[in-house]
């Protein structure tokens, strides 16, 4: 069986490659359909098959996914409507490469018609296209994950403060190598066919916790003081890591859609999948402090 994952060369992409790896996937049955070839060189080491493919050509698509059995479409970075266009982009080259199967790594939001996060609208549109495709599906709706949290670490200790916009809401953060896991025990089995999984964490927390939590992990106080949306935009737009305004202003979103309690749901389903259930919140925190501050 021919695993096909189109985005392999993201930050959850190599993790999903080396989660089936690690469940016995053989190099040879792997394929990495990536945009820019040269940064899934560590993947051609070792062993697997590197192909060209771009969202925005269709033509490039139909050809990366040629032979494949089972595919894994991890959306890009883009803004809804282009989203929109490159997932039909490759669920129509899918079908046109016979995929037999398709995996799509979406968002716990999709499940709120009125979301607050600006992107749901594209996780709809994606899972009904796939729904409506007729080929075998699998959806998989992540919660938020927690690692973008943890790299942001060093920054928060020297704020003092956490700048999320969240009074009330809680978020079941869930870590990428949690989500790689179950997503390659999806990929890797059958029984999977035309079915919903919501890979969460284990609880929801606030984010008065959170920042307890942080605190802990880094040996330094790190309050939460009611923060506002300027807070964040502010902490962003001062941050080491300069973004451009407009997907700023995306992140925001994404706290207006928590403090609505679209990122508290808990499920188990990591640990149905995999057998383990995914890694507690502050464990994480502790161990990415211990490793790297």
């Amino acid at each position: 069986m021919k695993i096909n994952v189109l985005g392999a060369s993201g930050q959850l992409g190599q993790k999903i490659m080396q989660a089936l790896l690690d469940q016995g996937a053989a190099p040879e049955d792997l394929i990495a359909s990536v945009r820019t070839v040269e940064k899934a060189a560590n993947l051609k080491e070792a062993g697997i098959e590197v192909r060209y493919a771009d969202y925005d050509k269709p033509e490039t698509l139909t050809e990366a996914f040629k032979g494949t059995d089972v595919l894994l479409l991890i959306p890009s970075l883009a803004m809804v409507e282009p989203r929109i266009m490159q997932h039909h982009n490759a669920v129509e080259a899918a079908k046109q490469a016979d995929v037999k199967r398709v995996v799509f790594s979406g968002l716990v939001t999709a499940e709120y018609p009125d979301s607050k996060f600006v992107i749901t609208p594209f996780e709809q549109y994606a899972e009904i296209k796939l729904r409506q495709s007729g080929m075998d599906w699998t959806i998989l709706r992540n919660n938020m994950y927690l690692d973008p949290v943890a790299a942001w670490m060093p920054e928060l200790m020297e704020m003092g403060h956490l700048p999320y916009p969240v009074q009330t809401g809680r978020i079941a953060y869930v870590t990428r190598d949690d989500m790689a896991r179950a997503t390659a025990a999806v990929l890797l089995n059958n029984g999977h066919e035309n079915k919903v999984y919501e890979l969460t964490g284990s609880y929801a927390i606030s984010m008065p916790e959170l920042a307890a939590a942080i605190s802990r992990a880094t040996g330094k106080t790190v309050a939460f003081n009611d923060a506002t949306d300027e807070d964040y935009l502010e902490a962003c737009r001062t941050g080491e890591e300069q973004m451009p305004d407009f997907f700023i202003q995306l992140l925001l979103t994404i706290y207006w859609a928590a403090e609505e309690g679209e990122f508290a749901l808990v499920t188990d389903h990591i640990e149905r999948l995999t057998g383990r259930p995914p890694e507690r919140i502050e464990d994480y925190l502790m161990r990415w402090a211990k490793d790297n501050l």
